[in-house]
């Protein structure tokens, strides 16, 4: 009997420690909602903006229905290297269309993908006829969407990045992830803005960082509504909407998707110019650039060009390894 009391205490202690433990972590996340970042100019201008627009005395204060925040994707708070994602699954979807028909091996942009020269498509840029979105044309024309769903949900279940070892949905950035909750939390909307096709980000967004799909815009592929006497569906057409949601696409779709112009606005190229200078339109409003600096836990890639832009143009630049403790999850 004496042993079974102890052995009740001894339970009760450890019961009690482990939801004292539990409350101290939880009192610490209260205290520092962006506990993945180091402390630093970045941190203090989020920390510092947010405690602005959501404290009613402030003169600077935004109602709730105005707290619109919009993200970019790709190397925002998703990796992109080697490649964007969605560029890696429409290469991966041409070389199995060319091993059905290996005289597409001979013809661009088939061509430079069966000999892996990368290099082609830099020359080409985005727009190009066989740039990034025309093969993304190309590649998914005559997809039902849920082909085209299905398709991604297979190719996030059985490929991973070699260097990580990781499928792509589990490559987002921690701290920007955290930063999305945080903003949710204060009551913010946020946005995902990016080239990527919406279909393509909404199949895994919601789970990776919080976004639901009506929260997705991104660069169109046009559709067609089919009815059959087995049932009706949407086929993709090989066209775009118009425009691309790149570049001075960004502030085109936002205007049209969100009809608000953003108070906060995050990228990490120059093809998110147009998105952060348009979220100045109000008065009080916060832009920021994901900087690729560190080659030893990510990649470093544009840093000086970026850095400068921030400078330029009054945007708080992130840097990834001054500002983040961690990139990815374990």
């Amino acid at each position: 009997m004496k042993i079974i009391k102890f052995l009740i205490l001894v339970s009760v202690a450890f019961i009690g420690f482990s939801c004292s433990q539990s409350s101290f972590h939880n009192a610490q996340n209260a205290s520092d909602p962006l506990d993945q970042w180091n402390e630093g100019p970045a941190k203090t201008s989020i920390l510092n903006f947010i405690k602005t627009v959501t404290d009613e005395t402030n003169p600077n204060f935004i109602p709730i229905p105005d707290r619109v925040a919009v993200f970019d994707m790709d190397g925002t708070f998703l990796l992109e290297k080697p490649n964007p994602v969605n560029f890696d699954v429409i290469i991966r979807w041409m070389v199995q269309q060319m091993s059905g028909n290996p005289a597409l091996s001979q013809k661009q942009p088939y061509k430079a993908i069966y000999e892996e020269d990368w290099a082609y498509f830099d020359t080409l840029g985005y727009f190009g006829d066989d740039g990034l979105y025309s093969i993304l044309l190309k590649a998914t024309d005559g997809y039902t969407e849920d082909q085209y769903r299905d398709a991604i949900l297979k190719y996030f279940n059985v490929v991973a990045d070699k260097r990580f070892n990781k499928p792509y949905d589990q490559l987002v950035y921690v701290p920007m992830v955290q930063l999305i909750q945080l903003l949710q939390d204060k009551q913010f909307e946020v946005f995902i803005v990016s080239g990527s096709d919406p279909q393509f980000t909404r199949a895994f967004c919601e789970e990776a960082a919080n976004i639901p799909a009506q929260n997705v815009i991104g660069s169109t592929v046009l559709t067609k509504w089919v009815e059959t006497d087995t049932g009706s569906y949407f086929i993709r057409v090989r066209e775009f909407v118009e425009p691309i949601n790149d570049e001075a696409g960004k502030p085109v779709n936002i205007l049209n998707k969100i009809g608000k112009v953003p108070v906060i606005a995050v990228g990490n190229s120059a093809g998110d110019y147009h998105m952060l200078e348009y979220s100045k339109n109000v008065p009080f409003s916060l832009q920021m650039i994901v900087n690729h600096d560190d080659s030893v836990r990510e990649y470093d890639y544009e840093a000086e060009k970026m850095k400068k832009l921030c400078q330029d143009n009054g945007w708080q630049e992130i840097s990834m390894k001054k500002d983040f403790k961690v990139i990815f999850s374990d």
